[in-house]
């Protein structure tokens, strides 16, 4: 139980840094918690002894390097980005210029980028920024993923959103949007012209891996300056190819990794 407590009480403390507020004060630290100023105190100066939060002046604390760190060990260590880099690597070297390559995955109840391809070339801004999290109601990389979702989180996410999911112009009742979300399934891609990005063209296809419990998508953003419609149809058909060999190496990875326990376990008998 205090293990837990601990976990939700750093979490809190987490939570405290946004865009907006990036430095937080001892006082928003203590008041999160519901903490004394005397354990305050004590939680801020642990906190920021393992590198978690950095004191940067009088007013306060930031983000710390251990955060960093651990930033570096995502890139590095983490099985999806390792499939999916060179295949974005292999999408942006044969896009057109100013275009843009992103891998998404659900997060809560939003969907986060992980990683960025980009060409040569001006580029039209792209609010899908690594470590952002995005709205799951509007653009081809929400969409998709959100369609992928199980039907009871869809359907709590409806009974919670459904005013937003109107104002998004998604449905305006659970029939229609349930089947909206059957038919990006069916089509296995979507396709979006400034949803969430003025002068960008969004076309994105969804991958699965139940067993890590991935739910996420591979997108090519184009410049709506710069793309033809024989763009369009051919990124449609990349997205679609690519994330299918997401969905097949990771895959292929958990039967690698569950064939390897299994022969150590029987070489331990």
């Amino acid at each position: 139980m205090a293990g837990s407590q601990s976990i939700e009480q750093l979490s809190a403390v987490l939570e405290l840094f946004t865009e907006q507020h990036g430095l937080v004060t001892v006082d928003d630290i203590m008041a999160a918690l519901g903490l004394t100023r005397s354990t305050g105190y004590r939680t801020v100066r642990a906190l920021a002894e393992t590198g978690l939060i950095d004191r940067v002046s009088d007013e306060g604390y930031v983000l710390g390097p251990r955060i960093l760190e651990l930033y570096r060990q995502l890139q590095t260590g983490n099985p999806l980005l390792a499939v999916a880099r060179p295949l974005m690597m292999a999408l942006a070297a044969e896009s057109a210029k100013g275009t843009a390559v992103l891998l998404c995955r659900s997060y809560r109840d939003q969907v986060m980028c992980l990683h960025q391809e980009m060409t040569y070339g001006p580029q039209e801004p792209v609010s899908y920024q690594v470590g952002k999290p995005m709205p799951l109601y509007a653009g081809s990389s929400s969409l998709v993923v959100l369609a992928a979702l199980p039907r009871p989180r869809l359907q709590r996410l409806y009974e919670r959103d459904a005013a937003l999911i109107a104002k998004a112009g998604l449905a305006k009742s659970s029939e229609e949007f349930f089947r909206a979300l059957k038919e990006i399934r069916k089509a296995g891609s979507r396709v979006s012209r400034g949803e969430v990005d003025k002068g960008r063209i969004g076309i994105s296809a969804p991958f699965v891996q139940g067993d890590l419990g991935i739910i996420g998508c591979l997108s090519i953003v184009l410049s709506e300056a710069h793309a033809s419609d024989m763009d369009i149809s051919r990124a449609r058909l990349q997205v679609v190819a690519a994330a299918d060999d997401i969905t097949r190496q990771l895959a292929g990875g958990e039967r690698q990794k569950a064939a390897g326990v299994a022969v150590k376990r029987k070489a331990q008998k």
